[in-house]
């Protein structure tokens, strides 16, 4: 037995994931990529002879890199296009 709601109508899973994906912005794709960073360097340590130190290490950086170009390299705007000190 499948129910439906009343009122809701069935949305496919796959058209609500292609929507969050275009609504994500350059800064969403920068703050998952950091985890990313730690898992993959993780299980690199893990199937390699590379040490968890070093690998780590390397997700670090990787990390760092990535909020300095959110952050300084290409920092977020206002909608005006001016960013937060009011030049244009």
């Amino acid at each position: 037995m499948h129910e439906k709601r009343i009122g809701s109508p069935q949305r496919d899973p796959f058209d609500a994931l292609v929507d969050v994906l275009a609504a994500a912005d350059r800064y969403d794709f920068a703050l998952a990529v950091i985890p990313v960073a730690f898992a993959v360097a993780l299980i690199v340590a893990t199937v390699t002879s590379v040490s968890t130190p070093q690998m780590l290490a390397v997700a670090a950086l990787v990390g760092a890199l990535v909020i300095a170009d959110a952050c300084y390299f290409n920092p977020p705007v206002r909608d005006g296009g001016r960013d937060d000190q009011g030049s244009t």
